[in-house]
């Protein structure tokens, strides 16, 4: 078994496009109104919450996501400069990769490594 998609809310569909299309540069496989799908390895589903979604609290949480990038640093500065929530900043870790998390336009925090 493989992980097949990592589903997030958001209440803005319009500012998350911007965000991961734009700023992080995932490729697109559906872009609809209310629900953006991504190639992020697996699938990244990016939906319009709902009431139920909303009251399950499933918008601005902890995704426990990690996305792979080849220079964490450079993504911090333009994350930085683009006015993103930086909630962690790069830190080496004791296993030897650096992570850094920050906040969507939803207010889910996504995390970024480098091995």
């Amino acid at each position: 078994m493989k992980i097949a998609a990592v589903r997030l809310f958001v209440d803005d569909v319009a500012a998350a496009r911007s965000f991961y299309a734009d700023l992080l540069g995932f490729q697109p496989v559906s872009l609809e109104a209310a629900v953006l799908v991504f190639d992020a390895g697996p699938l990244l589903i990016v939906e319009q919450a709902d009431a139920e979604a909303r009251a399950e609290g499933l918008v601005g949480r902890f995704a426990g996501v990690s996305f792979g990038v080849a220079d964490i640093e450079a993504l911090h500065t333009r994350l930085k400069a683009s006015g993103c929530t930086i909630v962690g900043p790069p830190e080496r870790q004791s296993w030897g990769g650096t992570l850094m998390h920050v906040k969507d336009p939803g207010g889910n925090v996504v995390s970024f490594v480098q091995d």
